[in-house]
Order: C-alpha cells, then structure tokens, then sequence
C-alpha cells in the first residue's frame, strides 16, 4: 500500500478508483493519505435489484462520468 501510495503522490493523480465487490478501507486510505478523489467503477458482476434495474447503459455512463471527472 505505501508503494500505491507513493506512486499517487509521484504521479499527482487526482483520482483512485475501486469496484463494490472490494472492501472500501484500501481505497479510502490511499484517498485519505494523497489528497485523491475515490470514484466506484461498477464491473456489473454483483448488481443489486435497483442496479439491474437502472440498466446496462445507465450504470456504464456513470462510470465514464467518473473517468472524465
């Protein structure tokens, strides 16, 4: 982790992304420790029934939403 750290801070990215089937404490830390943004990419592996029934496109023009952010 202190190397994904250092590699945020190097590169000065603004932005760190996650998925919802992995545990939100790395993600959070690196955000925390670098001053980055955290943004969750859905994979649509594991979607819940309000997922499903938003749609394919709609959760994969939020992704791209929080790319472009």
């Amino acid at each position: 982790m202190a190397d994904i750290i250092e590699l945020v801070k190097k590169e000065k990215l603004k932005a760190v992304y996650s998925e919802p089937l992995i545990s939100p404490k790395l993600i959070d830390t690196i955000a925390s420790e670098t001053g980055a943004k955290t943004y969750l990419l859905h994979p649509l592996e594991a979607l819940t029934p309000e997922e499903t029934q938003l749609g394919y496109t709609a959760i994969m023009r939020q992704n791209l939403n929080y790319l472009r952010e």
